[in-house]
């Protein structure tokens, strides 16, 4: 059997001639590409031979010090030795060629006018299309074996990565630190990229970070004290777009990897237990975690998708932070659309710079289509016509895989060859002229339906699966507000086809291991574009979707749904929640909506209080469902359900939880000025909950018009009781100084004190 070295050997001299020959007859085909439309097509094609005996020579050159290769190579050898005939022909065709060469601009036009000159006669180009054909096949054939041993790789390296989600999930870091610190579960995001790294679209930035992040794990694994973390930004899940999400993650991760990592977590967890540390405090940790490594890499993907407007400025700031620690060894890897924020803020060198659009990024593309025209069925109806398709698509997407997939969606409903002649000749500008033409060519009636699901899947508060969407959906807004499932609910497909090129429908795992369909935004450049103020010049300007509106439509969805009387009446169960999958969603995000939506929304509040006044109903069904009291709900994995049986005589008053939430409306509502004193002053007093008045409650939260208006319904400035003792400790803790001299000029005893609590700032000073 040959040995390794003459395979590769072998291998390597024939893809040198071949990519020596192309690169030949590339520049000389070039100089004349303008001049006639057959000649340009042979040139792109040209190109495109090029880059598949570049990538194939990379490819071998990889594998030639890898271990158990040789019978891979060898298949490899096979494929690339039937071209060895026709790479000969052509290098005979390309001497040919250089002595006939036209070599001035008069002789070159000549050329173009008189197609008798041997390099560009009919037949001679024919030939010249076949013998690229035939080298395309056998060369693809070699792609594809390397191209299967390359998924093994991938799989390899999601097992690397996932032996190190596991290490964190082990032991050594107590379940109840874990929980705790609610670090961001950043594998989804690379195991969907991994799933994306056989040729995909519209995620450029997110492969080459998951490439990084496997090749960097690959590499590293034998070398000691070595550090690898990484987080993906999302502009799908609000827990992984600031800086809080990035660093908790980061922590995490490399705290599994050094030998005494648990013990830093769990000095941070006995300062912070009653709440999520802050960021200096997850600096500092971080900071100690880097030093003990001799090496560290941090690879952050898309943080352009952290929004700009609110969250992103904190994860600047962070990798400055970072960064200006100068601890050696400590490698940091950013990926991102080129923001001016961004490059202002991180301000790289020129070395440090990459551009992901290139020269290669237009091959990388052509490839691409390439790849989905021999391999999409439905697409083989235009075999004859691939050629054209493949130049213009490449031509068009100046860099952006995106927009190829978006007109691939469009070419494949295409039924006749005047609908795909109209496709190719009218192929929009951009990304934001193919999203607008998207938009305009939905049908009339199903606008408002489309509208919902994309405010729903732009602005919800975490993503959500199919079924709590189309249950979202159902829900009517008119009055009088109800769900109707009957009259608006869709079937999946039929959800996504309304839909088509705006969103996507993925297979992912739930908190117990179970698959469900998630749905959310195709690509955050459809997110972006909805939200900024193109759109507003545009025909699509009906689709514009604004932050407040948009939290205000999501938190009325949430309330008429928790006050559905079917979901209240009889027994709340598992059966109960499959049959309203929403339930958790609404009660766990609305007031998260309604807290920042648009102001004077007396339809909302409205349902807000009627919420509140239903005590027995669905009051107690949102606090059995998310007891936003709990202090360590937050903490507590997803997988463990809420007491959904709890008692109404274990729980808090409604007028807690209005004060806890500050919800002074509510408080104006449930605690009327006339009447009676006693009665009022007794459900502003009652004991209850985690801070044990409602007093205390509102003061911890530094809800000012929740205080004064329990102050001037009775309430007792100094029970004691509850977390912090009493309301003025509470105030205090808080750093609420406002709220501290209300209580002081209301009687309060700033000596008190609780056994639970030091003596209040306002005693300290």
């Amino acid at each position: 059997m040959p040995d390794l070295l003459a395979i590769t050997s072998g291998i390597a001299g024939l893809l040198s001639l071949g990519i020596q020959v192309t690169q030949s007859l590339v520049t000389f085909y070039t100089a004349y590409k303008e001049q006639d439309t057959d000649l340009a097509k042979i040139t792109q094609n040209l190109n495109n031979l090029l880059g598949i005996f570049r990538a194939l020579d990379i490819a071998v050159e990889e594998r030639r010090s890898q271990a158990d290769t040789q019978d891979l190579l060898q298949e490899v050898e096979k494929a690339v030795q039937k071209c060895e005939e026709i790479i000969t022909e052509l290098q005979s065709e390309c001497e040919k060629f250089q002595k006939d060469s036209a070599t001035s601009l008069k002789d070159r036009v000549k050329v173009a006018g008189c197609r008798a000159a041997y390099p560009f006669r009919k037949s001679t180009l024919q030939k010249l299309e076949e013998d690229i054909s035939n080298i395309q096949e056998n060369l693809s054939v070699a792609l594809e074996i390397l191209q299967l041993k390359s998924q093994t790789q991938i799989q390899d390296g999601i097992l690397e990565v996932k032996s190190l989600v596991e290490r964190t999930n082990a032991s050594q870091v107590a379940f109840t630190i874990r929980c705790w610190l609610m670090a961001p579960d950043a594998s989804l995001n690379h195991n969907a990229m991994c799933a994306k790294c056989h040729p995909s679209t519209g995620c450029g930035k997110s492969v080459l970070c998951s490439t990084a992040i496997q090749h960097t794990f690959h590499a590293m694994r034998y070398k000691k004290v070595v550090g690898i973390a990484f987080f993906y930004f999302s502009f799908n899940d609000e827990a992984k777009q600031d800086d809080n999400g990035m660093l908790r993650t980061l922590l995490l991760q490399l705290s599994v990897q050094l030998q005494d990592g648990e013990r830093d977590l769990e000095q941070l967890h006995a300062l912070y237990k009653s709440g999520s540390p802050p960021v200096h405090a997850l600096f500092d940790t971080l900071q100690r975690f880097l030093d003990r490594f001799c090496d560290t890499y941090i690879l952050l993907d898309a943080l352009d998708e952290s929004p700009q407007d609110c969250k992103r400025e904190g994860v600047l700031r962070a990798i400055q932070v970072i960064r200006s620690w100068s601890i050696p060894g400590v490698h940091i890897l950013v990926t991102s659309r080129n923001e001016l924020d961004i490059r202002e803020s991180l301000y790289p060198s020129h070395d440090q710079d990459l551009p992901l659009r290139n020269s290669e990024t237009d091959r990388d593309i052509a490839n691409f289509v390439s790849y989905q025209l021999r391999n999409d069925k439905k697409l083989q109806r235009w075999k004859a016509r691939h050629d054209e398709i493949e130049a213009k698509l490449t031509i068009s997407a100046q860099g952006v895989f995106r927009y190829v997939e978006c007109q691939f969606k469009a070419i494949r409903r295409v039924r006749n060859q005047i609908q795909l002649d109209k496709c190719l000749n009218t192929l929009p500008r951009d990304l934001d002229e193919t999203y607008e033409r998207i938009l305009c060519n939905i049908d009339e009636e199903y606008v408002n339906d489309v509208r919902r699901v994309l405010t729903l899947l732009c602005f919800s508060r975490r993503p959500l699966t199919v079924n709590e969407l189309i249950d979202a959906h159902a829900v009517d807004l008119s009055e009088p507000a109800h769900l109707d499932r009957d009259g608006r609910s869709y079937e999946h497909d039929d959800l996504v086809d309304i839909c088509l090129g705006l969103i996507e429908i993925m297979t992912t795992e739930d908190d117990n291991g179970q698959n469900i369909s998630a749905a959310r935004i195709a690509h955050f450049s459809v997110q972006e574009y909805l939200q900024s103020d193109r759109i507003l010049q545009q025909k699509a300007k009906c689709f514009a979707i604004q932050s407040a509106p948009a939290n205000t439509e999501i938190a009325h969805i949430c309330l008429v749904y928790l006050m559905e009387p079917k979901l209240s009446n009889g027994l709340l169960d598992e059966a109960r929640l499959t049959e309203f999958p929403l339930a958790h969603f609404a009660a766990t995000y609305w007031f998260h909506h309604y807290a920042n939506s648009s102001e004077g929304m007396d339809e909302i509040e409205q349902l807000v209080v009627k919420l509140f006044t239903d005590k027995t109903k669905s009051f107690a069904t949102w606090v059995r469902l998310h007891d936003i009291d709990d202090r360590f709900t937050a903490f507590r994995p997803l997988r463990e359900l809420p007491d959904l049986r709890r008692p109404i005589a274990e729980m808090a008053t409604p007028v807690y939880y209005a004060a806890l939430l500050g919800l002074w409306f509510v408080l104006s509502s449930i605690l009327p000025i006339d009447s009676g004193d006693s009665e009022v002053a007794e459900l502003v007093n009652t004991q209850g909950g985690s801070y044990g008045n409602a007093l205390q409650a509102a003061s911890e939260g530094g809800h000012e018009k929740a205080v004064q208006i329990l102050l001037d319904r009775g309430a007792d400035v100094n029970a004691q009781g509850g977390y912090y003792g009493n309301a003025l400790q509470a105030a205090s803790e808080g750093g609420h100084e406002r709220i501290v001299q209300m209580l002081l000029d209301r009687g309060a005893d700033d000596h008190a004190e609780s056994e639970q609590t030091r003596p209040s700032l306002v005693t300290s000073s």
